[in-house]
Order: structure tokens, then C-alpha cells, then sequence
């Protein structure tokens, strides 16, 4: 996969919906059914073809239809990407991210206490 770790947002608007599609695809008329924001059908195309550039979604026609499938789980992307973000706003701190969604507001105390407890699992899991 040629790219740097990072989808633009109107290109991972755009997967989300494959990867919502699961594994029978997606029409592009199925992806703009999933897409928040509209898109015209010509825009959609354009993403799609970078999309594929990228080494990231594959087309498989089906008779007069298109059919989407990506090339990239969407496990694997939230890997790549929450360290690329990791690495890049809190220099691999994983502390200093905690402590600027806690400080932000973004934390409630069941998401630290969700947070704990994910910790503890992972300690004795070894």
C-alpha cells in the first residue's frame, strides 16, 4: 500500500461505508448512502479512483454495476493511523494523549475506568 499512514477525510468518509458494506462490497450508490456529508456521483468516482491508486480499495465489475472491496481492513487502518497520530501530536506518549482528552473534556470517569480495566486485562495477559 503506497500512501503515508493517513487518509484525507473525505477519502476515509468513503471507506468507512466499504468497510460498512462488509465483505459482499459496495455500490457507489451504496457508498453515497453512507456518506454523512453528499457527494455528486462524478465526485465520488474521482475518490474512488484515488482510492485504488492508493492500493487501498479494489473494483470488480459486476455486469453494468461496480463493485467496491477494500484492500486494507479497517483494523489494520485504526492501527496504522492511532500510531501515526501517536507518534505525530504526542510524540509517542501514550500518557500525553490520555492526559489532553482528560484535560479537553473528552474523557468521562467510565471511559477511565474502561480504560483501567482494558489496562489490567492487558497486564495479565502478559
Amino acid at each position: 500500500m503506497k500512501r503515508d499512514g493517513r487518509l484525507p477525510e473525505s477519502e476515509l468518509d468513503i471507506m468507512l461505508a466499504v468497510w460498512e458494506a462488509g465483505e459482499e462490497g459496495a455500490t457507489a450508490p451504496g457508498i453515497l448512502e453512507g456518506l454523512a456529508r453528499p457527494l455528486t456521483a462524478s465526485a465520488l468516482h474521482s475518490y474512488l479512483k484515488r482510492l485504488e491508486d492508493k492500493g487501498v480499495l479494489a473494483c470488480r465489475k459486476e455486469g453494468r454495476t461496480n463493485r467496491y472491496f477494500p484492500l486494507i481492513s479497517r483494523a489494520d487502518y485504526e492501527k496504522q493511523e492511532g500510531r501515526t497520530v501517536l507518534d505525530k501530536l504526542y510524540a509517542g506518549s501514550l500518557k500525553r494523549f490520555a492526559a489532553a482528552l482528560y484535560d479537553g473534556g473528552a474523557l468521562s470517569p467510565e471511559d477511565v475506568k474502561e480504560l483501567e480495566d482494558y489496562l489490567d486485562t492487558l497486564k495479565k495477559e502478559g
